[in-house]
């Protein structure tokens, strides 16, 4: 493990903050954290996120109308989970699925720079079904990282997210996504995967007095599962409602 470490990156526009826990790195897994103290400002900025559909404007018109239609009806669904949020100030188990997911990609920006992709279920329906990844990053070193995320709200639930893609990985579901994400992903990403050189992320919500304990755990059990795939890669994100 290493011995740097770095403070809190403060985000107000999403009202939460984020942690580097390089102190728990171990080989090629990393790890930070994300605490949530405003949920009003989280569901504006995953709001603002999922009607944001600039990222279509540069595909070609082919590739644009089809993804237009379920970009459109699934956004309106997430929205809607959002205000939901927003105007009760609780954490509902859709809600808190995306609270992690999206809230991972945006703590892979802001600690490791990774740029996020449109979320998965953007551009593959995906609303109350499990057909595969929750989101996906690129890291500066342009592997694409296939996200899965797990939400309780009383647990620890990294076990689930590793366990979750292994079997994924098991299932060839990473490869399975290439045909969405070579459209929407840089050209050296796609290649890397056709190399198979990828990484993973399992995003998990953390509801423990010592969070840090709790993701060194996950650490343990990340090792293990690295032993059984061959990946460049492992980020493990906690996060956690701390108002």
């Amino acid at each position: 493990m290493t011995s740097a470490n770095a403070g809190p990156v403060c985000d107000a526009a999403w009202g939460c903050d984020h942690f580097d826990l390089s102190t728990l790195t171990l080989g090629n897994i990393r790890a930070c954290r994300v605490s949530v103290f405003d949920i009003t400002k989280l569901a504006d900025a995953l709001t603002q996120t999922v009607v944001d559909t600039s990222w279509m404007s540069n595909l070609d018109p082919g590739a644009r109308r089809s993804y237009e239609r379920t970009v459109s009806e699934t956004s309106e669904l997430l929205v809607a989970i959002f205000e939901s949020a927003a105007s009760t100030s609780s954490i509902a188990e859709d809600f808190g699925e995306l609270m992690v997911s999206m809230g991972s990609a945006r703590a892979l920006n802001m600690i490791f720079n990774h740029r996020a992709v449109p979320l998965a279920e953007l551009w593959k329906p995906q609303i109350k079904q499990n057909e595969g990844f929750d989101f996906h990053t690129i890291c500066p070193g342009e592997w694409v990282n296939f996200g899965e995320a797990k939400y309780s709200s009383s647990g620890n639930p990294h076990g689930l997210a590793i366990a979750q893609i292994s079997a994924f990985l098991s299932a060839e579901k990473h490869y399975r996504d290439r045909p969405h994400l070579q459209t929407i992903a840089p050209a050296a990403t796609i290649s890397k995967l056709d190399s198979e050189e990828f990484g993973v992320v399992a995003a998990f919500s953390l509801n423990a007095k010592n969070q840090e304990l709790v993701i060194a755990n996950a650490i343990k059990s990340a090792d293990k599962f690295a032993k059984k795939h061959k990946i460049v890669q492992i980020f493990l994100v906690g996060v956690s409602y701390d108002a």
